[in-house]
């Protein structure tokens, strides 16, 4: 128990550590798993093998999220996401609630696909001064994108290959999870905008607008690239969902998230508008400009995948299993309260936390009794909501309060008490289908 408690204690500085900057994720997670191995006396050879063997453990998510970003660059590059966000604002009109919507459902479409801060600024410097003009709330701007982007990102192929590979779980059912869980996120995120942007609190302002920059739309049928990849991995997802509800034998198909992206390349590069330096130099330029921008979230993985590997060691495993056993829930009830009560902890890089620790004690929970792959899965991502809209250690939060002049406090105090509702919803629904 000493050495589980001496576990426990790398987990809880390198934790205070990223909470106070002092030290970031890209580094704390490799230097937390050599740290855990070296507690628990693995042999040096093991350690070795979890440094290279871990490096590489979620090779398949790089690739995602590589070819993610490259599809990503060439819907920025040829004004399929302006189009979208300019053809929704005259859809709009001026009826600011109508728009918010409309401009948070876009939001949300485009980050199905979309990611990290780069596409962040790219699609929010278009979205916020069509919402500002209007007279929305500069807060009220800034948690409308946050959550826009949440949504999406639960359809996120990206983030669903890291729980493929990190617990083995198949489409189908991580789909029938996502699914009503952003159906929650939806409600929530409406909920927000009527709250806020109900009559008796608008205060409606109208500033010298700037001269409008012309641009070239984009043809309708290229509005569909973002979401291209999503209709094989869907299509067969929903189709081996109804074969197991009609009882239907054969083996299930899981289309590959890799190849989904590579459709997504494909179909931009031919759908979207010719720029004047060819398609080859399109494809060429988003290939390096995506790699460069998705570099952060690869580096992170590497370290993710490092800290899965020291803990499914059977030294690690042996000293942490008994305590995670002792601490987790086995019962409906007692894993709604625990997760719910405990979703905090997913934000300022707590152990909850997808992109980090989370993952890292994946396997350990799904071990536990009473608990599985398929419940520990829709723990993560109902809890990762909270970091994805509220967390202030977040680069994209940080950035967008600097845009909209609000302190990310305010954005943290303003989102999470939607965002709790919706986790704590998803998580009876989590507690019903899985457990």
């Amino acid at each position: 128990m000493g050495l589980a408690l001496a576990l426990v204690a790398i987990f809880g500085v390198m934790a205070v550590l990223m909470y106070l900057n002092r030290l970031p994720a890209i580094v704390a997670l490799p230097i937390m798993a050599i740290a855990i191995a070296l507690a628990a006396r693995v042999p040096w050879q093991d350690l070795a093998a979890i440094i290279s063997d871990g490096a590489f453990l979620l090779h398949k998510a790089y690739a995602t999220a590589i070819l993610g970003a490259v599809l990503a660059e060439i819907v920025a590059k040829t004004g399929v996401a302006e189009t979208m966000v300019k053809k929704t604002a005259e859809l709009g009109g001026d009826a600011p609630i109508v728009l918010a919507l409309l401009m948070t459902a876009v939001v949300a479409i485009l980050f199905t696909t979309l990611g990290g801060l780069g596409a962040v600024i790219m699609v929010a410097t278009i979205v916020f001064p069509v919402l500002l003009a209007l007279g929305i709330p500069q807060l009220v701007v800034g948690c409308l994108f946050l959550l826009g982007m949440s949504l999406g990102g639960i359809f996120n192929l990206t983030n669903w290959q890291l729980y493929k590979e990190t617990l083995g779980l198949s489409v189908p059912t991580i789909l029938s999870f996502a699914a009503p869980l952003a159906a929650l996120m939806a409600l929530v995120t409406v909920a927000f905008a009527v709250y806020h942007l109900r009559p008796s609190r608008m205060r409606r302002y109208w500033s010298d607008p700037e001269p409008e920059r012309k641009i070239s739309f984009a043809p309708w049928y290229s509005l569909l690239t973002p979401v291209i990849p999503l209709v094989p991995v869907l299509f067969f997802g929903v189709k081996s969902i109804l074969a197991k509800l009609q009882e239907r034998p054969g083996p299930a198909f899981d289309f590959p998230i890799v190849t989904a992206m590579a459709i997504g390349i494909a179909y931009g590069l031919i759908a979207c508008p010719r720029p004047p330096q060819g398609r080859i130099q399109l494809l060429t330029r988003s290939a390096i400009d995506g790699i460069g921008a998705v570099a952060p979230a690869v580096a992170l993985m590497l370290g993710i995948g490092m800290l899965i590997q020291a803990v499914r060691h059977e030294l690690v495993l042996d000293q942490v299993q008994p305590l995670v056993t002792a601490i987790l829930p086995s019962t409906r009830l007692g894993f709604i309260l625990f997760f719910t009560v405990f979703a905090p902890l997913a934000l300022y890089r707590g152990p909850l936390n997808i992109w980090g620790m989370g993952f890292g004690l994946a396997n350990v929970m799904a071990a536990a009794p009473g608990l599985g792959p398929a419940s520990v899965m829709a723990a993560l991502l109902s809890v990762g909501q909270l970091q994805g809209v509220s967390d202030p250690t977040n680069t994209h939060n940080v950035w967008i309060a600097n845009y909209v002049g609000v302190d990310v406090q305010r954005i943290l105090r303003s989102t999470l008490p939607y965002v709790w509702t919706a986790a704590a919803l998803g998580l009876v629904i989590a507690a019903f289908k899985f457990m």
